[in-house]
């Protein structure tokens, strides 16, 4: 994980050289996601974070780093008791137990009640807003009543949400949100006082955005069964 940066900062180095006061640009930002369940490497994780934070490593802040999670609980109750200081970020993706079952298999074994408990005590322990990642999906996961339904979930919380557009696949037959959809979606939650982004999707022209891994491999074996 650490080499990871390692690699993009010197990529950075010779790519961009300096800056107009004489250091070198360099990684500012670092999300733990998309290599696994980082709270399931947990101890990986913890070394990697402190590497990054320690002023005989990266010397990074601890505000420019994110863990984020599916909602593994033990794993939250570990960052509580290390005192891990960095953000912490909650892939939830739906505002009610049913849905986020159909979504998110591990959501049967941390079920959604018992992770926004373990989220309070996170917040009480830290002071740290927490990032909730919200995907967008038509017809799935995008409707008003979800949106109020969300709201009142995060109602009087240290809470900011990501709406995430989906991103198409055509091993999975979902589509993506229009882009009115998640305004008007965007526009409930503000209005119940809820603060949210809405994620910019970068490397879709390449098909290399999240959950594109593949895709042209992917197309190609669908549209193989679909001539047969």
């Amino acid at each position: 994980m650490v080499s990871q940066v390692l690699y993009a900062n010197n990529y950075i180095k010779k790519r961009f050289g300096k800056k107009e006061d004489g250091t070198l640009h360099s990684v500012r930002n670092v999300v733990f996601m998309g290599m696994g369940e980082p709270l399931l490497n947990y101890d990986n994780v913890k070394k990697s974070v402190e590497l990054m934070l320690s002023q005989q490593g990266l010397s990074l802040s601890r505000r420019h780093i994110t863990i984020s999670t599916c909602g593994i609980i033990p794993g939250i109750y570990k960052l509580i008791e290390d005192n891990i200081p960095v953000k912490l970020a909650i892939s939830l993706h739906a505002p009610n137990q049913e849905l986020r079952n159909q979504l998110m298999p591990i959501a049967k074994t941390y079920p959604l009640d018992e992770l926004m408990h373990a989220i309070d005590d996170y917040v009480a322990a830290t002071d740290n807003r927490i990032f909730y990642e919200y995907i967008m999906i038509k017809d799935k996961t995008d409707s008003p009543d979800l949106a109020y339904e969300l709201a009142d979930l995060l109602r009087g919380k240290l809470a900011h949400v990501n709406l995430i557009p989906y991103n198409e696949n055509p091993a999975i037959a979902l589509e993506e949100t229009s882009e009115k959809q998640i305004w008007k979606f965007k526009e409930i939650l503000e209005k119940r006082g809820v603060t949210v982004t809405v994620r910019d999707s970068l490397g879709r022209d390449a098909k290399g955005a999240c959950g594109q891994l593949g895709y042209e491999k992917i197309q190609g074996m669908v549209d193989d069964e679909e001539s047969e």
